[in-house]
């Protein structure tokens, strides 16, 4: 394993960890809300009421650059043999 797919592993597993953990968050605040407003929801308003709105933004962005770094390489040798 080379050092590009390393940082993207570990990239993607962060994110999802991020992820789940801003989730499981959500999830225990939700059933003490007194009240929300339809237009951003449930989800939206228990994320902004517990301020967890940057790391889940940052865990979606920390996934699809684990992601991109994990197919680099693919893509890469992709294009060498589209053009040679």
């Amino acid at each position: 394993m080379n050092r590009v797919d390393f940082v993207g592993s570990t990239l993607f597993i962060a994110g999802i960890l991020l992820f789940g953990l801003v989730h499981l968050a959500i999830a225990n605040y939700v059933p003490s809300m007194t009240g929300w407003s339809t237009p951003p929801g449930k989800f939206a308003t228990a994320r902004n009421d517990i301020m967890v709105t940057i790391p889940y933004f940052l865990s979606i962005i920390l996934m699809l650059l684990g992601v991109i770094l994990l197919l680099l390489k693919e893509i890469k040798s992709l294009l060498n043999k589209l053009y040679n």
